[in-house]
């Protein structure tokens, strides 16, 4: 009785065999880089002592001890959804995060170490924010936000935003609003047909034949064409909320064509977000001459009659001097986090394009930029780049915190000196292979460590990669 039937045996052997194929097959399976978009990924509790950042690659929060606030020192590892992409601490111990590839929201208990719940979003979940005793979640492929009651997590509704992408969410001062920024709101261009487009000018060179009819890039503020199209375009940047009425007050618009992150003053409720705004209805490249964007901070007041100023970040340059060491050497490109010091009147902005952070005047003055890497941004050296992408500061010690997605490390600043203090890993594992975090040459040329925006996917083991 205690000897198994030969058949048995052997269905049972088939088994373990495949089930050790499998394990095989996954642990040999190649890492799959997504590149989700980093939203607000690094933050600190409300007594300042702890910071929160997400390890995205490795699909876990850590948890670090300011004890002192200039020595961050690792607590936890806790693991949560695929590709956590932001995280908000509701209290001292309990840490929404956002998982942007699982369509969830993990809700952690730092104190069991543990995710204790798990919230279903779709699609594309990217931010949370609290107000009013309710939990708002930007659902950013379906462009929505649920909402959720904070403390028994059930369902409240879902709130339609007319617009593209909702990504950040910030509340107001009073709790009273929330806002939903539209990551790509576009800047009211359009497309003219060939049939109805002028024809384009003759080449500069007499040399060259006339250019062949093409449609033209238009904007619908150009009275020469805004009666030419049966249609409208929003320019919608930033959804109000109403707290109570989970609706949708009223739209901002003309903040900037894609936004990035914002950052909400709590006294007198002005709005400063960082974007890029583009130039693409000017014609021919000789004509913009490698200007095709401006990186810029524009600043909303929300009164009944509210304003909107936006403020070029690179102020000064002589875009008619190609190559221009100088303007490099100062650039403030791709601004993608912001935060905002309010007892000093100062913003502080990340710009992942040139691994700098910019310190801004309320009122869009630049007074400084820090280096934060062993790179300056006016040096091309893709190995050496942090990708600057969240910012937070402490709030009684005069510490910046800057998490960098492309190394995924933590850089300390001390905001009054303006000094890198140090950079440390985020967690203890980063899974992403060399091939993807450093430059290398597969025999195809150089590879970069993280895949640019609306670049081809890398291909690993059967999977690809997302698009930010």
């Amino acid at each position: 009785m205690g000897i198994c039937p030969p058949i048995h045996f052997t269905m049972q052997f088939k088994s373990f065999i495949c089930l050790l194929l499998v394990s095989c097959s996954l642990t040999a399976q190649a890492f799959v880089n997504y590149e989700s978009p980093a939203v607000h990924p690094v933050r600190i509790s409300p007594d300042g002592s702890r910071l929160f950042a997400v390890s995205t690659a490795d699909n876990r929060l850590v948890v670090w001890s300011l004890t002192n606030p200039t020595e961050p020192v690792i607590l936890k590892e806790i693991p949560v959804g695929l590709e956590p992409v932001s995280v908000t601490p509701r209290n001292n111990d309990e840490v929404w995060v956002v998982n942007h590839l699982s369509d969830s929201v993990s809700i952690v208990s730092v104190s069991e170490g543990r995710a204790i719940d798990t919230l279903r979003v779709k699609d594309e979940p990217t931010d949370v924010a609290f107000a009013g005793g309710k939990a708002f979640v930007t659902a950013t492929a379906s462009d929505e936000v649920h909402v959720f009651d904070a403390s028994t997590r059930a369902g409240l509704g879902t709130i339609p935003i007319f617009g593209k992408d909702p990504r950040g969410l910030a509340a107001s001062g009073d709790g009273t609003k929330v806002y939903a920024l539209v990551n790509r709101s576009g800047n009211r261009t359009t497309l003219l047909p060939m049939t109805q487009a002028p024809p384009p000018p003759l080449p500069t060179n007499p040399a060259l034949p006339p250019a062949p009819q093409s449609g033209l890039v238009v904007s619908l503020d150009d009275p020469a064409w805004s009666g030419s199209f049966a249609y409208d375009l929003p320019d919608n940047d930033i959804a109000e909320i109403d707290v109570q009425t989970l609706s949708v007050m009223r739209y901002f618009t003309g903040v900037g064509t894609t936004n990035f992150d914002l950052t909400v003053h709590s006294q007198t409720n002005e709005i400063f977000v960082v974007n890029t705004d583009a130039r693409n209805a000017i014609r021919f490249e000789p004509v913009l001459r490698g200007h095709c964007i401006d990186s810029r901070l524009t600043r909303i007041t929300t009164g009944s009659t509210p304003t909107v100023d936006a403020y070029d970040l690179n102020p000064g340059i002589d875009y008619n001097t190609l190559p221009n060491p100088a303007a490099r050497a100062t650039a403030l490109s791709e601004p993608t986090g912001v935060v905002l010091d309010e007892s000093q009147g100062l913003l502080y902005v990340a710009a992942q394009g040139t691994d700098r952070i910019g310190v801004v005047s309320t009122s869009g003055t630049v007074i400084a930029r820090i280096e934060i890497g062993n790179t300056p941004g006016a040096t091309v050296n893709s190995v050496d780049k942090r990708g600057p992408r969240g910012l937070a500061l402490h709030p009684t010690a005069p510490i910046l915190y800057v998490f960098n997605r492309l190394t995924n490390t933590l850089t300390l600043i001390d905001k009054m000196s303006y000094a890198v203090l140090s950079e440390t890993p985020i967690g203890t594992h980063d899974p992403t292979p060399s091939r993807v975090r450093l430059l290398s040459d597969d025999g195809a040329g150089l590879i970069p460590r993280r895949r640019p925006k609306g670049a081809a996917p890398y291909v690993e083991a059967g999977g690809y990669s997302h698009g930010s």
